[in-house]
């Protein structure tokens, strides 16, 4: 395992990256951002110590699916390279099932708000192909997907 340093708003990894390595955090704070080079770059998540991410790249292998950046100066990180990822986890049991949940947690959520936006775009398809008005359920749908969609970013940048 290797130790790196990074600075206050210092890129770890860009989103697309292939990497073959995950990090856990020893000091400071990592935020993980989708679209981080522009004007739609949205925290997905505020990381602190103990935490871990870059795990879906090591295990699957496919592109960095975000951009994480050390929030701030002497942000400190263990990476974790594909060499040592089988020991790694062989060693550290808990660990395992930690991230796990986490990456469980990550997916339920993500899943939820796929289905919430899936439903609202097929009733609003129907409102079109009937010729009504959009009801005020699917205004509640949309209302209630905007509010979740808040409380997730906010919930993200409290994060620490």
């Amino acid at each position: 395992m290797k130790q790196l340093s990074f600075g206050g708003d210092e890129v770890i990894f860009r989103e697309g990256e292939f990497a073959l390595t995950m990090y856990q955090i020893e000091s400071g704070s990592v935020g993980i951002y989708a679209n981080y080079d522009s004007a739609d770059a949205r925290l997905l998540a505020k990381l602190g110590k103990g935490e871990y991410f870059g795990e879906m790249g090591l295990a699957e292998c496919y592109p960095r699916s975000a951009t994480a950046v050390a929030l701030e100066a002497n942000t400190t990180l263990d990476e974790i390279d594909s060499n040592e990822f089988a020991s790694f986890f062989e060693d550290n049991p808990d660990t395992v099932l930690a991230i796990m949940r986490s990456l469980s947690e990550r997916l339920r959520e993500t899943n939820e708000r796929y289905l919430e936006a899936r439903q609202a775009v097929h009733d609003a398809i129907e409102a079109e192909i009937a010729g009504t008005e959009k009801s005020s359920s699917l205004v509640g749908k949309l209302t209630n997907m905007l509010r979740f969609a808040r409380r997730s970013e906010k919930k993200a940048s409290d994060r620490s």
